[in-house]
């Protein structure tokens, strides 16, 4: 595939994405396929080319927590990759994928000589800042009432197009949870599935 397809490298000129190519391979992985280990080194930037990729951590009692859920032409994990750590949690492949894997060490010679990807990047990484942000927020102080709320609020366009029992992962309550919420919720007009609306002003009340 042309690199300059993905939104990272889309403004870079040739002799870039030459570079970037020399030390980039593309894998495929098909669903439940361990893309990495939490603890394993982070020597591969990880680009998500097309597909779905589950980050999570497993707790002492086997407990699974979902960190993320990527998507196409996103970055995984790639804060590890900037302060050489081991990857912090695990990520599998949640349906067919491609994924372009970088040497990171070769890469971060490309990335302070271009302005541009140093931009893109920082932003990927203040997007996940935020996002660890609302983890910690979500399942430290709101109740699942909240939670639910404060997702469909914060993620409207999302909420619609995403199957619950993705949305349930992702906030750490089971599926039959979830649909009891959203059933309140609709009984109560704050969600409108058929027209795909949500009464946001009486769903903060809720986590505020």
């Amino acid at each position: 595939m042309n690199l300059k397809e993905l939104y990272l490298f889309k403004d870079l000129d040739e002799k870039t994405i030459r570079q970037i190519e020399n030390i980039s391979v593309k894998s495929n992985y098909v669903k439940d396929n361990i893309i990495f280990y939490e603890g394993d080194e982070s020597k591969y930037l990880h680009l998500l080319i097309k597909g779905v990729v589950k980050l999570y951590k497993s707790t002492s009692n086997s407990k699974e927590i979902v960190m993320k859920y990527f998507y196409d032409n996103e970055l995984i994990a790639e804060l590890s990759n900037f302060e050489k750590i081991p990857y912090p949690a695990s990520a599998v492949a949640y349906s067919e994928c491609e994924v372009l894997k970088i040497d990171f060490e070769q890469f971060r010679k490309i990335i302070y000589s271009n302005e541009d990807l140093i931009l893109k990047i920082q932003s990927s990484l203040i997007k996940k800042i935020k996002n660890l942000e609302r983890i910690i927020s979500s399942q430290l102080v709101l109740d699942t009432h909240q939670r639910v709320a404060k997702y469909i609020v914060e993620n409207q366009e999302d909420f619609f197009n995403t199957k619950n029992i993705l949305i349930a992962q992702m906030l750490n309550i089971t599926p039959e949870t979830l649909s009891r919420v959203l059933r309140n919720y609709k009984d109560k007009s704050l969600i409108d599935m058929k027209n795909k609306t949500i009464n946001q002003e009486e769903l903060i009340t809720i986590y505020s």
